[in-house]
């Protein structure tokens, strides 16, 4: 080696480094699939469940089995960051819960955590209720329904009522603004060129700070509303724009997640006709025409089942970064400091070692009574100390409009199944365009 000259990946991580014909499978996969985390699986197959992909300029290690996930959402958690400068999330949300670490996070986590427990959740089950019935009232008899967009819509609709008890208009001018957010934090080119320029989305950010700072300014002359927008206003430790930062992840985070998982299940039964029908049968027999709500839920397993499932196949979060602050050793491979480190919930969900079968549908799966506790092996909110706060908000409200839908209304696919297609969630493209035949049901407008 000549002096002054670095030693290559392969020579430091032999086996940490996908061959030559492993690289060549996934490049193929990448060319045909158009998607980055289905072309990690000759790269795992390779290399094991810690592996660096060969990027040029770039020290990258991607996680992909339960153990390694474990040491880095768990046992590594203080040697990892989550707030990785270049990123525009972290430009985006700057202090926010989603991207800073140690005693700040867990702060903003315990300010929120009282907003996410089944009482406080279980109370708004009526008027999310409501706001599901609305939806489904707005769907055309025999008509198509883009549902990826109206899931996202009903998302933010519930999400602004039960954390923030905002007005209804308030769904409709943040509309825009967000979902230029979700597009500016999405993967792209600014992977490789952090500091491209990026003027167009400059105009909708700015919109999205104003009408963010005039809720806050809004609320302050208001009493105690009793939601988390106003325990963040409450507290004199907290300034203006700590409650825009934690509002904008809430904001951003807390409707696209479960509106995404929303999608993938309608279309997952969409293009599973049969299990549509049984699931609509459990529904049947347990609930009748009966409202669904909190309780009657657990009594629907199958439904369970399904949601879970489609969690299992499309994470909406897909991935989780982090970067090594110090060097650390994971599953027997070195890891320098710096590397940027990439959780692969999606390769996780899919292996081959940790779930039979893994590229099917099968709710069956998740309707043993080991099903619920799965460990590392299934991480569709995270896992460890950072195990997603809007867990239990997400699956309350998820649960309940699926339940609802499947009782109003029967979903017909139309052309072929979406394809996972990575943007700030794992977005079903090119979106889920599905045919709506009405139910007859009581309490509803059917």
């Amino acid at each position: 080696m000549k002096t002054g000259s670095q030693p290559s990946m392969s020579s430091l991580y032999p086996h940490a480094v996908p061959g030559v014909y492993a690289r060549w499978q996934a490049l193929r996969i990448l060319l045909r699939e158009r998607f980055l985390l289905e072309a990690l699986r000759p790269l795992r197959e390779d290399a094991g469940d810690v592996f660096f992909l060969p990027l040029p300029g770039m020290q990258v290690a991607v996680v992909a089995g339960a153990e390694a996930a474990r040491m880095a959402l768990v046992t590594l958690r203080p040697l990892l960051s989550s707030r990785l400068q270049s990123d525009p999330v972290v430009q985006l949300l700057r202090s926010g819960m989603l991207v800073i670490d140690g005693e700040a996070h867990d702060r903003m986590r315990r300010i929120a955590e009282p907003f996410f427990r089944p009482e406080y959740l279980e109370a708004h089950a009526g008027r999310m209720l409501q706001q599901i019935d609305r939806r489904i009232d707005a769907w055309p008899d025999g008509g198509v329904v883009e549902m990826d967009v109206e899931m996202r819509r009903l998302a933010l609709e519930i999400l602004l009522d039960v954390l923030f008890k905002l007005p209804e208009e308030a769904a409709e001018e943040l509309w825009e603004p967000l979902q230029a957010a979700r597009a500016y934090i999405a993967p792209g080119a600014w992977l490789l060129c952090p500091r491209i320029p990026r003027p167009s989305y400059r105009k909708p950010l700015q919109r999205l700070d104003t009408l963010i700072r005039e809720f806050i300014r809004q609320r302050r002359s208001e009493p105690d509303q009793g939601d988390l927008f106003s325990a963040w206003v409450q507290r004199t430790d907290m300034n203006d724009e700590e409650i825009r930062d934690q509002m904008t992840t809430m904001l951003i985070a807390g409707h696209d997640t479960v509106a995404t998982w929303l999608a993938w299940t309608i279309a997952l039964l969409a293009w599973h006709p049969e299990i549509q029908t049984r699931v609509r049968e459990e529904i049947r027999e347990q609930l009748g025409e009966n409202m669904p709500d909190p309780r009657s839920i657990h009594r629907l397993p199958l439904l369970r089942a399904v949601g879970m499932e489609s969690l299992r196949l499309f994470p909406p979060i897909p991935v989780l970064n982090r970067r090594a602050l110090v060097p650390l050793r994971m599953c027997g491979v070195s890891i320098p400091s710096g590397t940027r480190l990439l959780i692969s919930i999606y390769t996780i969900h899919r292996h081959p070692k940790l779930w039979k079968a893994p590229e099917s549908f099968q709710p069956e799966r998740f309707l043993n009574p080991e099903g619920e506790g799965m460990g590392f092996r299934y991480l569709p909110f995270g896992g460890g100390p950072r195990f997603c706060i809007g867990a239990p908000l997400a699956r309350l409200e998820g649960f309940l409009a699926l339940a609802r839908m499947l009782q109003r209304v029967i979903f017909t696919p139309l052309a072929s199944p979406p394809r996972p297609h990575l943007r700030a969630t794992l977005d079903p493209w090119p979106g889920v365009w599905v045919r709506v035949q009405r139910i007859a049901v009581r309490g509803s407008t059917a």
